[in-house]
């Protein structure tokens, strides 16, 4: 199994790490305030803490938490992360009145641009992280979907098994540019929740078997949308 670094254990580096290290992953918590690292693994035995620095050092693959900081200012040295695969979970703010940030580059694009040797990759941001508290039983039955997106498919393959693992079902969105789109899910869900006033909401896709014979003329040529 991979060893997972933690950078920044928050609610959800918490709660990612946790979940794989009972799926026989080796986790290392790191955080700037050691006691939330030490909480962290006070749910298993089997994890590690300490610094964030001596996560980045320890993970082949390192979970990103801290949101719009500099990973310069979470890890002495960034050229630990040189060549690992990074995952990003982010999301942008949402206002009392429900209005989200305009996204014009996306959190995984800004990280990537920080990071220019590691392998961001964007995941779980549209998942909140009471989903995590169900069983992989039910999530493959409520057909739970982990949207990713990243320009390194070897990143995006690893990435999507350890999603897979976790019970989630899987949806390449392509290249890191894409992760716009998935941020805006991630705005969408968390106003989801304060509207309905409860957690446990998330998105899924399913694929529908194909109709051959469509009784409403199909897809036509549109200066919109391309050919048919």
């Amino acid at each position: 199994m991979k060893k997972i670094g933690i950078i920044g254990t928050g609610n959800m580096g918490r709660i990612i790490g946790l979940s794989l290290a009972r799926k026989g992953f080796e986790v290392f918590f790191g955080a700037r305030d050691l006691s939330k690292a030490e909480f962290a693994a006070g749910f298993d035995k089997t994890t590690k803490f300490g610094s964030n620095q001596e996560a980045a050092e320890f993970g082949d693959i390192v979970y990103y938490s801290p949101r719009d900081v500099h990973p310069k200012d979470v890890i002495k040295n960034v050229n630990a992360l040189d060549h690992k695969i990074v995952i990003e979970s982010s999301n942008w703010n949402i206002s009392s009145e429900l209005e989200p940030e305009e996204i014009k580059v996306s959190k995984a694009e800004i990280l990537q641009r920080q990071l220019p040797k590691a392998k961001v990759v964007k995941a779980f941001n549209t998942i909140l992280q009471e989903v995590f508290e169900y069983t992989i039983k039910d999530l493959k039955a409520y057909n739970i979907t982990c949207f990713i997106a990243s320009d390194f498919e070897d990143a995006k393959r690893q990435v999507s098994e350890i999603a897979y693992i976790l019970g989630f079902n899987v949806q390449d969105c392509g290249n890191i540019k894409q992760a716009v789109l998935l941020e805006q899910m991630g705005s969408l869900i968390r106003i989801l929740v304060r509207i309905r006033k409860k957690p446990w909401l998330s998105f899924s896709l399913t694929e529908l078997p194909e109709i051959k014979d469509l009784q409403f003329g199909g897809r036509t040529s549109s200066s919109l949308h391309g050919k048919a």
